[in-house]
C-alpha cells in the first residue's frame, strides 16, 4: 500500500502518546514494504532525521497553543475550540499537493480534532479510502469537563463546545471509511452517535521488551504518573489523590511517600513537596527506574476519556493498579479484582491501597494477569498487525466500487 497520514506532531522521537503510536506502527508498515509518507506538524526544533530513513516526511512549522482568537472564530462558526487551531492552510496545501501528484491507495488522519483534513480530503478526492484515529473522544471530554465545574459561564462554556464537537465528531465519523479510536469507552460510544459508522477499536500499544515484568519492591511507595499538569484532567486527578485520599492511606501507612512524574507543577503542588512524604520527580524520561522503586500505580482519573498508557505501561512491568473506573474504561480486558482494582469513592479507593500494600499474594496476582493481558493484546506487534490489517481491508473494499464505476463510465 502507498499510504499517506497525517499527524499532530512529528512522531519522534517517540516519548509519549501522541508521537509513540504514529512512529510505531507507521515504522512497522514501512518496514513490512509498504510506502509511508508522513504530514506533521512540528512545534520545535528538535532533530527528526532519523525517520526519514524509512518514510517520505513533511514538517509544518506550528504553535499549539489556543488563543482567544481561535474561541471567537470557533464561536462564529460553530466549530470546537479545540479543532480551530488546527486548520492550517499551509499542512492543508502540502496534502493537497501530495495527493494530486501521487496515487495513494489510503490516508490516515490522526486525532480527531484534525479532522478539517479528513473532511477536506473527502471533499477533493471523494473515492480516496480515508481511516481516522481517535485518541479520544472530545464529546466525552467535554462533557465531563462541563459537569466538574460549577461556575456558571464555565458550564455554559462547556455546553457550547459539546455541541460543536459532537456535530463535528459525527460528521467526521460518518466521512471516513474506518474510525479507529484507541479507548473501549470511546469506541462504545462513538457507535452510539454515528450507528451508520464503521467504528474499530484498535488500542495503543507497548513496548513488552522495553517495559519488562519487575518484581516489587519492598517498601511501600506509591506512585503517580502523568506528562503534564496543564492538561485539566491530570491536575484534577492529582489534586484529588492527594487532598482526599493520599489522608486516608497516610493514616494507616504513615511511612508511604507519593512519588509524583510529570512537568508544569502548580504553585500547590511545590508546596506539599515540603511533607517529605511526596516526592515531585520532573520528567522522567524513562519510566522503568521509577517504578523499580514503587509498589503500585494509582490512577484516580475522574475527567478525560481515550486510554490511559501509564496503566498499559504499569502492567507490562507487573505493578499492581489502583484505579477509578474513568481511568480504568480505556483498556479493554481489565477487570477489577483480576488485573486491577477500581474504586471511585476516596474511602474505597484508599482501602483497596491498603489491601495491595498488604496482601503479598494479591498484589503477585494482579501483577501477573495484568502482564499476562498486555501480552496477550496489547504488544506493538499485535496492534501494528492489526492496524494493517485494518487498511488492507478498506483499500479493497473501495476498489471494487472504483472498478464499477469505471465500468459503467465505459459503457
Amino acid at each position: 500500500m502507498k499510504i499517506l497520514r497525517i499527524c499532530q506532531e512529528t512522531p519522534y522521537p517517540p516519548t509519549d502518546g501522541v508521537r509513540l503510536g504514529p512512529y510505531r506502527t507507521s515504522k512497522f508498515l514501512a518496514e513490512n514494504g509498504h510506502s509511508v509518507t508522513l504530514v506533521c506538524f512540528q512545534s520545535d526544533d528538535r532533530d527528526v532525521e532519523p525517520i526519514r530513513e524509512w518514510c517520505d516526511l513533511h514538517t509544518i512549522p506550528f504553535s499549539r497553543k489556543n488563543t482567544p482568537l481561535h474561541l471567537l472564530c470557533g464561536a462564529l462558526q460553530r466549530y470546537p475550540v479545540n479543532y480551530v487551531k488546527y486548520r492550517d492552510r499551509g499542512m492543508l496545501a502540502c496534502v493537497m499537493r501530495l495527493l494530486a501528484s501521487e496515487d495513494f491507495d489510503v490516508v490516515v488522519v490522526d486525532y480527531s480534532a484534525l479532522g478539517w483534513f479528513a473532511l477536506q480530503i473527502r471533499h477533493r478526492f471523494p473515492s480516496l479510502p480515508i481511516a481516522t484515529r481517535w485518541h479520544n473522544l472530545d464529546t466525552l471530554i467535554w462533557e465531563r469537563w462541563t459537569e466538574s465545574h460549577r461556575s456558571p459561564v464555565k458550564r455554559l462554556l462547556g455546553r457550547i463546545q459539546t455541541s460543536f464537537v459532537r456535530r463535528l465528531e459525527i460528521r467526521l465519523a460518518s466521512a471516513s471509511d474506518v474510525c479507529l479510536p484507541v479507548g473501549a469507552k470511546d469506541t462504545e460510544l462513538l457507535r452510539r452517535m454515528a450507528p451508520a459508522a464503521d467504528v474499530r477499536f484498535l488500542p495503543a500499544g507497548i513496548d513488552l521488551d522495553h517495559y519488562s515484568f519487575q518484581q516489587a519492591p519492598e517498601g511501600k511507595n506509591l506512585l503517580f504518573m502523568a506528562s503534564s499538569y496543564k492538561w485539566h484532567a491530570n491536575s484534577d486527578s492529582l489534586t484529588w489523590l492527594h487532598d482526599e485520599i493520599m489522608p486516608l492511606i497516610w493514616k494507616r501507612h504513615p511511612e508511604a511517600v507519593l512519588y509524583i512524574t510529570g512537568t508544569d507543577y502548580t504553585s500547590a503542588m511545590v508546596r506539599w513537596a515540603a511533607d517529605p512524604r511526596v516526592v515531585l520527580t520532573g520528567f522522567v524520561p524513562d519510566e522503568r527506574s521509577i517504578a523499580a522503586q514503587c509498589s503500585l500505580l494509582l490512577v484516580p482519573m475522574r475527567l478525560g476519556g481515550g486510554i490511559k498508557l501509564k496503566i498499559l505501561t504499569a502492567f507490562a512491568m507487573g505493578k499492581a493498579v489502583v484505579s477509578t473506573s474513568q481511568g480504568a474504561e480505556g483498556v479493554a480486558g481489565l477487570q477489577d479484582g483480576a488485573n486491577c482494582l477500581v474504586r471511585d469513592d476516596p474511602q474505597g479507593f484508599a482501602d483497596a491501597v491498603h489491601d495491595v500494600l498488604t496482601d503479598a499474594s494479591l498484589r503477585q496476582s494482579l501483577a501477573e494477569n495484568a502482564r499476562r493481558l498486555v501480552c496477550e493484546s496489547y504488544g506493538w506487534n499485535v496492534v501494528s498487525r492489526q492496524f494493517e490489517s485494518v487498511l488492507q481491508t478498506v483499500v479493497a473494499r473501495r476498489q471494487p466500487a472504483e472498478l464499477a464505476a469505471a465500468q459503467s463510465v465505459a459503457s
